[in-house]
């Protein structure tokens, strides 16, 4: 179960997209320190950002590869 914070709420119709990205995520060869890196880029640009559903969505996302990252230092 993830702890990061849930995904921005979209129509049923659009889930479809948030699933993918969860199991792109999931099935991806990137190191955990890729996924650390390009976490942080998330977050650079969410700052950057005066767009708030682009800033939340990039901030979910930063996490979700934190946690990608996290699980994988965990099974190493």
């Amino acid at each position: 179960m993830s702890s990061a914070r849930p995904w921005p709420t979209l129509p049923e119709e659009d889930r479809w997209a948030l699933e993918l990205m969860e199991e792109l995520l999931e099935d991806n060869s990137q190191t955990p320190e890729q996924l650390q890196t390009r976490a942080r880029e998330l977050r650079v640009e969410a700052a950057e950002t005066d767009i708030k559903g682009i800033r939340d969505a990039a901030l979910v996302l930063a996490e979700r590869y934190e946690e990608a990252a996290a699980a994988r230092v965990a099974s190493a």
